[in-house]
């Protein structure tokens, strides 16, 4: 029950700031019909789900714990169709290869870069293994929104009010290979930082 009801709960919310907010893309369109892995900071995920509050052919990797069941019922009402479950230290190279197969079926992912517990705006390997392994390129976005608030933890999310101006700035697809990883996480890094 709990993890339905909070599932539904923040579902709701996130069609309710997709409805009642004006959102804006600034940069390079999103890609079409093709894999990719969008990358974001862990702090811009109530934003990414208002933003993105249904996706089509999505994959996703998620912490296995039961208290993340809430966020399990959200990726599924969202339309995410795998999720792949595993984290730092949870079975996670497995789920991570569980992705890499999927978007070589030509699906997306999303992933929050400095999760699952930080420290925030701090880069982890995971999605340049993602890009390199399956051939499809790293997307990173940043938000920003008018009106919100922070909540307290490691990575102070972002809870953004109904009514808003949010804005998603894309940057240009990266393709990681094994001889670019250094380079590539420092442009996702900086794009992701608004720098």
């Amino acid at each position: 029950m709990y993890g339905y009801a909070c599932g539904i709960f923040l579902f709701g919310y996130t069609r309710l700031l997709t409805t009642t907010c004006r959102i804006t893309f600034i940069g390079v369109p999103l890609p079409e019909n093709t894999a990719a892995v969008y990358c974001i900071w862990h702090s811009d995920l109530a934003l990414y789900f208002g933003v993105f509050s249904k996706v089509h052919k999505h994959v996703w990797m998620n912490h296995p714990a039961w208290y993340m069941k809430p966020i399990h019922v959200l990726l599924r009402l969202t339309g995410v169709e795998h999720i792949c479950l595993g984290s730092s230290g949870n079975s996670g190279k497995a789920a991570l290869d569980n992705v890499v197969t999927y978007l070589k079926h030509g699906y997306t992912t999303t992933i929050a870069s400095d999760g699952p517990a930080g420290p925030a705006n701090q880069l982890k390997p995971g999605v340049l293994w993602m890009s390199r392994d399956a051939g499809v390129p790293v997307v990173p976005m940043r938000f920003t929104a008018g009106r919100g608030f922070r909540i307290g933890g490691w990575d102070r999310k972002f809870i953004p009010f109904l009514f808003s101006d949010i804005k998603v700035y894309v940057g240009e697809s990266i393709y990681v290979t094994e001889n670019n990883l250094s380079e590539s996480s420092e442009k996702i890094t900086r794009h992701l930082n608004g720098e």
